[in-house]
């Protein structure tokens, strides 16, 4: 793991990250003191959301702020839960109560606890405000979860954003909670990561530490705080993507067993720790859709790959699947409330509803138009002598890369070599025909 930060003060890192939303996306405000960013007044009344927890997390809570998502998001400390103080202030006095409050909260002992005093204390005072705590990984089974029940990673910010439309439509309070419930029910996720994460202003980890991760391991249920997964394996991404799709959709493991995919619209999370490279993400989201489609028959009707919840710099990814349900409500379904445009820093879906319904299997493939214009050129060569030449050439070419990769190693990023190796060495020149 990375000891390695910018900002190692990390009083500052939660404070400027805070501020810094408000200078993206100058429709929220901050109350610096709590914590809290919230939508500014201004707007059409409607159910407030709120929801939040430690910082760490980014984009979530606060990078969902703004319309047709959350109304405000409270921030603990790196790692732990805003206090019941902060919560209170948010509830009371940085959004709208007129039509009621939603707080959605991920299934954290710190967590429920402070959301709950807080709510408790809304209510006492008047307010009509109801809370939905969101437990979605199934990296710990029934069994080992025991009375706790399943924490609450990624697949949360499915259960924010649609619940969030909703209450954009100007939806009672009722119904928003009954959709936000309903798919909060309907949801499973599961995550993997290759190492842990070091928090800014901690002593650097203990190199030898037993906690670590072998440099071939994977933790399988790793939770977002660095929470033991429920094992540690040496496989390749094939492998542990099987694994966790396993915990996710055997109806045979009756240790986790949570859902009953029974619906044909499923929406697939694909979400970035923190430390994955966009491009290997991308490689990973094949690898999921091609195992859920040969595997388990499955072909989701959306797809969202990035970065919606991490952990910190976290060097792994999470699973997360909707079943889409009737949500019986008389409204815009799941799928239309998932697709409705909103207004937040975080939030990245850019493909609109239209583009995945016209399911277009349209390529070019066709001839190159520029080719079948060419004429012959007259030119007549001997092919063993030139095949001879170009071989011999080919050869000293494979035989410099060493050179080539130290000069460019010292002038540039070091693949020259590398690069006129493989081209040489390819197929079309030293194969024989």
């Amino acid at each position: 793991m990375s000891a390695k930060h910018f900002i190692n003060d990390p009083t500052h890192l939660v404070d400027t990250a805070l501020h810094a939303l408000t200078i993206t996306n100058p429709s929220v405000a901050l109350d610096a003191e709590n914590k809290i960013i919230y939508r500014r007044p201004g707007h059409a009344p409607q159910v407030s959301i709120i929801s939040g927890g430690g910082s760490g997390h980014e984009p979530s809570f606060g990078g969902f702020v703004g319309e047709g998502l959350l109304s405000a998001g409270v921030a603990g400390t790196i790692f732990a839960s805003p206090s019941a103080e902060q919560i209170r202030k948010a509830i009371m006095s940085r959004v709208d109560g007129e039509k009621g409050i939603l707080v959605t909260v991920m299934n954290y002992t710190g967590d429920v606890l402070n959301f709950g005093m807080g709510v408790e204390k809304a209510k006492a005072a008047g307010l009509n405000v109801k809370m939905l705590v969101v437990g979605d990984d199934v990296g710990v089974g029934k069994a080992a979860a025991g009375k706790v029940g399943r924490r609450g990673i990624a697949g949360t910010v499915l259960v924010h954003k649609i619940s969030g439309a909703l209450a954009a439509t100007g939806a009672s309070l009722e119904d928003v909670y009954k959709v936000a419930k309903l798919t909060s029910d309907n949801l499973v996720s599961v995550g993997a990561s290759l190492d842990h994460v070091h928090v800014p202003g901690r002593a650097a980890p203990d190199p030898n530490s037993k906690e670590n991760l072998a440099a071939e391991e994977v933790e399988i249920g790793m939770g977002i705080h660095n929470e033991a997964g429920s094992e540690r394996a040496k496989v390749d991404l094939p492998e542990l993507v099987k694994r966790m799709l396993a915990q996710m959709l055997d109806s045979k493991d009756k240790d986790r067993a949570f859902l009953n995919v029974n619906s044909n619209e499923i929406v697939l999370l694909v979400n970035n720790l923190g430390s994955v490279s966009v491009l290997e993400l991308g490689g990973i989201t094949a690898e999921v859709v091609g195992q859920l489609e040969k595997s388990y028959n499955i072909k989701p009707v959306r797809i969202l790959a990035g970065t919606y919840m991490t952990s910190l710099n976290g060097l792994g990814f999470s699973i997360s699947i909707l079943n889409v349900v009737n949500t019986d409500i008389g409204g815009p379904s799941m799928l239309q409330l998932l697709d409705a445009p909103c207004e937040a820093a975080g939030w990245t879906a850019p493909i609109r509803k239209e583009t995945w319904e016209a399911k277009s299997t349209q390529t070019r493939e066709g001839k190159d138009a520029e080719a079948e214009e060419l004429k012959p050129s007259g030119l007549k060569l001997d092919p063993e002598v030139t095949k001879t030449t170009l071989t011999n050439g080919l050869q000293r070419l494979i035989a410099a890369e060493p050179d080539v990769t130290k000069y460019d190693t010292v002038v540039g990023d070091g693949d020259c070599g590398i690069g006129l190796k493989r081209g040489a060495e390819g197929k079309h020149f030293l194969d024989p025909p």
